[in-house]
């Protein structure tokens, strides 16, 4: 069905009729030409149409946007009321749907969920001039979510409301009676069931219908996505209090994360930059302390702005790579490599190294010790120290000073070396005078 454009149009601004306004049309010129429609005297037709254009000024204040008219000047008059049945406290859905591709009832089952609102009923009229002294208007409804024999149920009951009242204005009436107690009326005041159509079923159908034809779970679809969109337009319009600052806004000015939890604009901006700028990314989650929801990342680059975010995204690069139990970092340039049996090759300087004792590839050769490559280390400085032509004792590096063995192992798996400043060759002059003191070099 062609959608129409919301309210009421300037002189000449006619939209283009959906296909209930056809339909309504044909009707009234069915029954002109079956002689149904009266031939009414002028004064009739005028006092039939100030009571039409009353009823539209009223129903216009009552119904706002929900109220859809097709050519505000054209005769007769046609429009279209999205009336939204009353569920206060949400309605359940059963929806029949079939499970693989046979359709026996053996694989039919029913899928049960909830919303706070419900894809409201197209009432489309066309008020002829006979109307309200002799004729009710024409109408159509369209309900995606109720089957044919239900929605000619509806219309039956329309029938019968204007049967009551003939002769009086009776679209308040039609909207009210289809707002209130439409549900009950079919059956519906546990919950709505959806069933799959069933051939064997030949009730008459009324003309006045317009419905898509769709799959139930097509249905079912539409109706979450409506809930969804409405629930959304009803949380931005309304205020909240933020768990955070305790302050109260509107919804537009709240952040809502997929976990379903909401805070204020404001605290999410200031929580998000102080994690990027601590490097706590990865505590940067959903602020409410029973949760630890996910935050998605488009919506991080909206709190942080591009230069935050560009930083969180190599930090949170950097924190996976390092969880990784198969990646170590190069020796030399600290470019992250993938370990292939406690072995790894840098891509960008192509340095093979050992991941275990983080010192030089050696294939074939178990790994030292640290105390052996202690050792080591102090053999080559006692050679350096002789071939400089130094008679003295050569001191045993981890033992004279506060350096212990266990202190030089921490160290010695980040690859950082710790001599004694006279030790050195590369130590800088110690301003405090102590021999104590201590110089730290990358291997």
């Amino acid at each position: 069905m062609e959608s129409p454009r919301g309210g009421s149009h300037g002189e000449g601004d006619v939209s283009p009729p959906p296909e209930a306004v056809r339909m309504l049309r044909e009707m009234a010129l069915r029954d002109r030409r079956e002689g149904d429609e009266p031939d009414l005297p002028d004064d009739q037709l005028r006092s039939n149409d100030q009571l039409q254009e009353d009823e539209m000024l009223a129903l216009e204040a009552i119904y706002g946007d929900n109220l859809h008219i097709f050519g505000e000047k054209s005769v007769p008059r046609s429009f279209q009321i999205h009336v939204h049945c009353e569920i206060p406290d949400g309605i359940s859905v059963s929806a029949e749907l079939l499970q693989g591709v046979d359709d026996y009832q053996n694989n039919r089952f029913f899928d049960t969920f909830s919303v706070q609102h419900l894809a409201p009923i197209s009432l489309t009229c066309l008020m002829p001039p006979s109307y309200p002294s002799h004729h009710s208007p024409y109408f159509t409804l369209s309900v995606h979510w109720l089957d044919s024999v239900k929605i000619s149920s509806l219309c039956h009951m329309l029938d019968s409301i204007w049967a009551q009242q003939p002769g009086q204005e009776v679209v308040f009436e039609w909207v009210q009676w289809l707002q209130s107690p439409t549900l009950s009326h079919l059956g519906f005041d546990d919950g709505i069931v959806i069933r799959q159509p069933d051939d064997s079923v030949t009730d008459p159908v009324d003309v006045r219908l317009v419905r898509e034809i769709l799959s139930v779970d097509d249905v079912v679809q539409r109706l979450i996505n409506y809930n969804e969109e409405q629930c959304q337009e009803s949380f931005l319009h309304g205020l909240h209090v933020c768990m955070i600052c305790f302050s109260e806004y509107k919804g537009i000015d709240f952040i809502k994360l997929p976990c379903g939890h909401y805070f204020c604009r404001n605290c999410m901006e200031t929580y998000s930059r102080m994690h990027v700028k601590e490097g706590s990314v990865m505590k940067l989650v959903c602020p409410d302390d029973k949760c630890g929801g996910f935050i998605p990342p488009n919506l991080l680059k909206s709190l942080l702005g591009e230069a935050d975010f560009e930083w969180w995204e190599r930090l949170i690069l950097q924190r996976s790579l390092d969880s990784m139990a198969d990646v170590a970092y190069c020796l030399r340039c600290q470019t992250a490599c993938l370990e292939d049996e406690d072995n790894a090759q840098c891509s960008k300087c192509l340095f093979s190294f050992c991941t275990r004792c983080r010192d030089r590839r050696h294939v074939g050769e178990r790994c030292l010790t640290p105390d052996e490559k202690l050792l080591s280390l102090e053999e080559r400085e006692k050679v350096r120290q002789l071939s400089k032509g130094y008679a003295g004792p050569i001191p045993r590096i981890g033992m004279k000073y506060a350096v212990s063995r266990k202190y030089f192992v921490l160290l010695f798996h980040v690859r950082i070396v710790v001599l004694p400043s006279h030790v050195c060759q590369a130590a800088t002059t110690c301003t405090t005078g102590k021999r104590e003191h201590i110089n730290i070099h990358r291997a």
